[in-house]
């Protein structure tokens, strides 16, 4: 079942020619069914909602409502922190790279640096 809500073309243009979603959709049991069984494979909110093409808030209040208990992100140890300034620092590997090796996203690593007092390095430019 395909419960993806809103396609380009049912988004309207503001005044200053942003594009905003068109009003919210009401969604049936059946695709309600449909994301909650999908968070249980997903396990995240917010990728579900890009998934769906739908505000996270929408797909927070659904499970919500069906009683489905919502997992909190996974915390960075102190141990992955550690692991993770290592491989910055000594090993001179990029976020992106250590991201696989602790587990967590490339931008929840720079995060986590940063609020560590790690020095960053200056961003290289892409090809």
């Amino acid at each position: 079942m395909d419960i993806r809500l809103r396609a380009e073309s049912e988004q309207r243009a503001t005044e200053v020619g942003r594009r905003v979603p068109a009003s919210a959709a009401q969604l049936r049991p059946k695709q309600i069914d449909e994301l909650v069984r999908l968070y249980g494979e997903m396990k995240s909110i917010k990728g579900l909602a890009r998934h769906l093409g739908i505000h996270h808030h929408t797909v927070r209040k659904h499970l919500v409502d069906r009683g489905v208990e919502i997992e909190q992100p996974r915390q960075m140890s102190s141990d992955e922190l550690a692991l993770a300034t290592h491989l910055y620092i000594d090993g001179q590997l990029t976020a992106a790279q250590i991201a696989p090796k602790v587990g967590f996203t490339a931008s929840t690593i720079v995060k986590a640096l940063n609020r560590a007092g790690v020095k960053m390095r200056p961003q290289v430019a892409r090809a």
